[in-house]
């Protein structure tokens, strides 16, 4: 018999916005979680990236010197565990990596042919990896123009992810490259954005706020996933168990590379 399921791995078909019984689980799972809770994470969200986007343009200046201080400081914000961050940190897939990191930069190429780029760079990493550490750098760079695509949100392997679940359909995204398919991705998140509206645990001010609203969806996409997560572990799991389960904040932003992450001085 082949081995379970992991919980991030399990989706059940035929759900969306409209679906009722994914929407019963999601209300009752964010009555656990107060607009403040939302507030609270995009706020940390916003004060690492004033530190973390500077270091981003450092490291991309410092490459060919071979001098990456705070290369593993970068991996732990854009990865969701420490393992993940730990495979970035690796020599091999550090140089890969880095050598590829200036591709992402260049504001003249379509954020596409970016990425295509960069992920044949990065040919040996796994691929969600690569598209977790260059939309994490894309992000910090300009959070209102560039968006997250890690595996919780949307796992390009799998399907899974708390977006396919919102969209109710895994096909949603066609297009003929990650690049392309990235593009697609973008009105999933805004769906995200408005799921929290009508939840009340998002104010349309802070949505719409330059500077600290896609933090805020940010912040509200990764509760969602954690009430889904839970929702999971609770059925399939031992209640002794589940009480070693970090409160749905504290799990988000386990996600969003928080509390792992270090502040850096130059």
């Amino acid at each position: 018999m082949g081995q379970p399921l992991r919980p991030s791995h399990l989706i059940k078909p035929k759900t969306g916005p409209e679906d009722p019984e994914l929407a019963e689980t999601l209300r009752e799972g964010l009555e656990q979680v107060s607009p403040d809770d939302v507030l609270a994470i995009a706020r940390e969200l916003a004060g690492r990236r004033q530190y973390l986007a500077p270091l981003v343009e450092r490291i991309a200046r410092e490459v060919e010197r071979g001098e990456l201080r705070g290369w593993e400081e970068l991996t732990r914000a854009v990865t969701a565990t420490a393992r993940q961050a730990e495979t970035l940190a690796q020599q091999a897939a550090r140089a890969q990596a880095c050598a590829a990191l200036p591709l992402l930069l260049r504001e003249e190429q379509p954020v596409e042919q970016r990425l295509d780029e960069f992920l044949a760079r990065c040919s040996d990493l796994d691929r969600r990896l690569a598209l977790e550490l260059a939309t994490g750098v894309l992000h910090l760079r300009a959070p209102a123009r560039y968006w997250l695509w890690t595996r919780w949100l949307w796992d390009i392997e799998h399907g899974t992810g708390i977006l396919p679940l919102l969209a109710s359909s895994t096909r949603a995204l066609e297009g003929r490259s990650v690049g392309a398919q990235y593009r697609q991705l973008r009105p999933l998140v805004a769906m995200g954005t408005e799921l929290g509206r009508n939840s009340g645990l998002v104010a349309h001010d802070l949505a719409d706020d330059p500077e600290l609203g896609p933090f805020v969806t940010d912040a509200f996409l990764a509760l969602a996933y954690s009430v889904y997560l839970y929702g999971i572990t609770n059925w399939r799991l031992s209640r002794e168990f589940n009480r070693l389960l970090p409160p749905l904040p504290q799990l988000a932003r386990r996600l969003l590379g928080l509390g792992r992450a270090r502040a850096v001085r130059s």
